[in-house]
């Protein structure tokens, strides 16, 4: 599912949202569970075939309220992702 995402340096977190993020599936599995996996896809050529990929898995938690400072979006609630593992293919 498309989200946005931002590194947050004070917390060593990565913040997700989205439209009506706490609407969906992905935040009410948070909230429940307490974890979450977060993953990138690029392709930056296809001449030749180069794909890409970053996932993060961590603990993770539903907020409630952006608040300033905490995330862009004017208040909107997010998930807050802890990295613990990191996967990658394709990235030096």
């Amino acid at each position: 599912m498309p989200t946005s995402y931002r590194y947050n340096p004070d917390t060593g977190t990565i913040d997700l949202g989205g439209h009506h993020v706490a609407t969906t599936e992905k935040y009410r599995d948070v909230h429940a569970n307490g974890w979450a996996a977060f993953v990138v896809d690029d392709l930056p050529s296809i001449d030749p075939w180069t794909p890409r990929m970053l996932e993060i898995r961590g603990r993770a938690e539903t907020v409630a309220t952006g608040g300033r400072g905490l995330r862009p979006g004017f208040g909107e609630p997010f998930i807050r992702l802890h990295p613990l593992r990191i996967n990658s293919f394709g990235i030096e």
